[in-house]
């Protein structure tokens, strides 16, 4: 099933009648919290080195984080909208939303299952052990080509080119991936470059150029499409140390509704 979280998707600027500054958690995102919160519990009597508990720990933990990007998402969509932009709001609500995704890549990273390095590598080792890829000489060389591949399959699909206005329509995002370093280099650098321009906006008291935002995106799509930039193979940080910071730090907008459930 596609994802439907603020992960990878800003929400249509028609949404003023969702307040998501009044967020309250739904029953079934409660009980995905307390089982983040018995699995951290558990955790001080499992070795780390269990790989399936590491798994379910991290995996659970994204899943509440990735929730919470909703409304988030909602807040700076919002924010972005309208005649008047305002430049506090837009700070506001994109830094809010901006820290939860680098929470999330950060979360993900402790677990190999997450992680966007080996599905590029794997790309790649498949190119190298290609005698020909189709690609005329002097253009790319078959594992650059298949990374390439690789990159454009999990963001727009469609390939997105050079000069290109707006991203080529089809499935974009359609994988929406939660996965370190698609998370913060594709999905966070997004917002960023979308804020910066709302700003410019603002400043000039104009509503967002929503012809730059399509060139923004279209840009940003290219640039991380046709890097080759690598990324880790293995996990980064303790799975078991950043899940109880990340639940130190969140459970704040969960735990005061949650008990009432």
């Amino acid at each position: 099933m596609q994802d439907g979280t603020g992960v990878a998707h800003i929400p249509g600027w028609d949404l003023k009648h969702f307040d998501p500054d009044l967020f309250t958690p739904h029953l079934n995102l409660c009980r995905t919290f307390s089982a983040w919160q018995q699995f951290i519990l558990a955790s001080d009597a499992i070795p780390a080195a269990l790989e399936t508990f590491r798994y379910d720990l991290v995996n659970t933990g994204r899943e509440v984080l990735a929730q919470l990007s909703t409304p988030l998402s909602v807040n700076f969509s919002n924010a972005i909208s309208g005649s008047k932009l305002d430049a506090a709001e837009i700070n506001r609500t994109s830094s809010a939303y901006l820290q939860v995704l680098i929470d999330l890549d950060t979360l993900v990273a402790t677990e190999s299952a997450f992680l966007v390095g080996p599905w590029i590598a794997a790309a790649r080792a498949w190119g190298a052990s290609s005698s020909d890829c189709g690609m005329p000489p002097g253009s790319l060389q078959c594992p650059d080509f298949y990374e390439w591949n690789a990159r454009t399959q999990i963001t727009t699909w469609n390939p997105t080119g050079a000069h290109d206005s707006s991203v080529p329509r089809g499935p974009v995002d359609y994988a929406s991936k939660h996965w370190s370093g698609l998370v913060r280099d594709y999905y966070a650098q997004r917002v960023l470059l979308i804020t910066q321009q709302a700003l410019l906006d603002a400043g000039a008291g104009q509503p967002l150029n929503s012809t730059a935002v399509g060139i923004i995106k279209a840009r940003h799509a290219y640039a991380w499409t046709t890097s080759t930039t690598p990324y880790p193979t293995t996990p980064q940080g303790d799975a078991y140390a950043v899940s109880r910071s990340m639940l130190k730090k969140y459970e704040g907008s969960f735990a005061p509704y949650c008990a009432q459930l």
